[in-house]
C-alpha cells in the first residue's frame, strides 16, 4: 500500500468514527439530561413516586368551628400524611389535625380507614395519628438527614392539594435556615425553603430527596402573589420529636415562666429607664415558675403610650448563660436547647443594681 492510499484510509476511518462517537455521547447526554433508564423503568421522578406512594396517604378531617355568635359549625379539612413504622402511625401537621373530630386516612386501595391521634406538638406543628393495621400493607417511608441538605439539591413533594389525591411536584431547595412564624408554631432559622409547589392540601406530606428520603414534612406557602416559595419542616427536628409523641402524647420542654417585650434604645428612653437599653423587660411572671422560685421579679405599673399598654418597674434580662439577649423569640430559642431540670444564669438589671440569677427550668405545663 501506498502512503497516499494510508493517509486516505486513515482521513476515512476518523470522518467516519468521530462523527459516530458525538452523536452517541450527544444521546448519553440526553439521556442523562432527563434521567431516564433504557430499561424502561422510565424517569427519576417516575420512579420515586412509584416508590413511595403507597406508603403516603390522604387525610379527611371532619371537625366543628366555632362562629362569633356561639353558633357551631361542622367544617371539613384535608391534608397529607405518611407513615412512620409498620404499626400505623402517621407523621402529619399539627394543622391539619389541631380540630379533629373524626380523622379518616386512604392509601392504596383502603379507604376512609378510621384513624386516632396519638400524640400532637403545637409548637413544632407536627403530629401522629394511628390506624390499626389489621393485616393492611403499611409501607412505611425512609426518614433522611436534614443537616447535610445543600441549596440547589433537588427534592420531589407528594400530596393532596386541593383534594387531587397523590399529586407529585419537583423542584430544588431554595433556601435554608429560614424562619417561620405561626400562631402557635415559631421556627428560628431552620425551616427548608423549596420551589416545589405547595398548596392547601400538601401540608403533612413529604418533601423527598433523590435517593428516595424523606428530608422535610411539606407546611406551607407565602399567600398572596408569591410564587414558588414552599417551606418545609426539616425532618431531623420530626425525628426528635417523634418518640414522645408516641409515649406521652406530647413533646415536653423546658419552661421559664415568664412574659417580657423587646426594651430598645428608643423605647427605654419613653418609658425613662435609665441604666439599661437593651435587653427583655419583664412583664409577667407566672406563679410557680421557674422565674417565680427564682426570684425574678414582674412589672408592676401599668402606663399607656403611642396607644400601647406597658408593664413596667420588672427585672430587665440581658444575658442567657453569658449569651446576649435582646428578643423574645432569642430568650425561647436559647430555652428549646436545655432540658427541663437544667439549671441556667441569668443576668437580670434591677433598677441601678445587676444581679446574676440561677434557675432551675422545669416542663411546660
Amino acid at each position: 500500500m501506498t502512503f497516499q492510499k494510508l493517509r486516505k484510509n486513515i482521513f476515512l476511518f476518523f470522518c467516519i468514527i468521530i462523527p459516530l462517537t458525538c452523536i452517541l455521547s450527544i444521546k448519553q447526554s440526553r439521556a442523562s439530561n432527563y434521567n431516564y433508564n433504557e430499561n424502561g423503568s422510565g424517569s427519576a421522578v417516575e420512579r420515586l413516586f412509584n416508590q413511595l406512594k403507597p406508603g403516603v396517604v390522604h387525610i379527611e378531617v371532619l371537625g366543628y368551628a366555632r362562629l362569633k355568635n356561639g353558633a357551631i359549625m361542622p367544617e371539613e379539612d384535608i391534608g397529607t400524611g405518611f407513615f412512620i413504622n409498620k404499626n400505623g402511625d402517621i407523621l402529619t401537621n399539627f394543622h391539619v389535625i389541631g380540630n379533629a373530630g373524626k380523622i379518616y386516612v386512604s392509601f392504596l386501595k383502603y379507604k376512609n380507614i378510621r384513624a386516632s391521634i396519638v400524640g400532637t406538638d403545637p409548637m413544632s406543628d407536627i403530629a401522629v395519628i394511628k390506624i390499626k393495621p389489621d393485616g393492611k400493607i403499611i409501607t412505611p417511608l425512609t426518614m433522611g438527614d436534614s443537616s447535610s441538605l445543600r441549596v440547589g439539591e433537588r427534592v420531589v413533594a407528594i400530596g393532596n392539594p386541593y383534594n387531587l389525591y397523590q399529586t407529585v411536584t419537583t423542584g430544588i431547595i431554595s433556601g435554608l435556615k429560614r424562619s417561620l412564624f405561626f400562631p402557635s408554631a415559631r421556627f428560628y432559622g431552620n425551616i427548608i425553603q423549596t420551589d416545589a409547589a405547595i398548596n392547601p392540601g400538601n401540608s403533612g406530606g413529604p418533601l423527598v430527596d433523590y435517593n428516595g428520603h424523606v428530608i422535610g414534612i411539606n407546611t406551607a406557602k407565602l399567600a398572596n402573589n408569591a410564587q414558588n416559595i414552599g417551606f418545609a419542616i426539616p425532618i431531623n427536628l420530626a425525628k426528635k420529636n417523634i418518640p414522645a409523641l408516641i409515649k406521652y402524647g406530647r413533646v415536653i420542654r423546658p419552661w421559664l415562666g415568664i412574659e417580657a417585650i423587646k426594651l430598645t434604645k428608643s423605647l427605654s428612653t419613653l418609658l425613662g429607664i435609665k441604666y439599661v437599653k437593651k435587653g427583655l423587660l419583664v412583664e409577667k411572671v407566672f406563679p410557680n415558675s421557674p422565674a417565680y422560685k427564682a426570684g425574678i421579679i414582674a412589672g408592676n405599673r401599668l402606663i399607656a403610650m403611642k396607644d400601647i399598654n406597658y408593664i413596667i418597674g420588672g427585672d430587665i434580662i440581658t444575658r442567657f448563660d453569658n449569651k446576649s439577649v435582646n428578643s423574645f423569640s432569642r430568650l425561647e430559642e436559647l430555652i428549646s436547647t436545655f432540658a427541663p431540670g437544667q439549671v441556667i444564669t441569668l443576668k437580670v438589671h434591677r433598677g441601678n443594681s445587676v444581679k446574676l440569677v440561677k434557675v432551675r427550668l422545669a416542663s411546660m405545663p
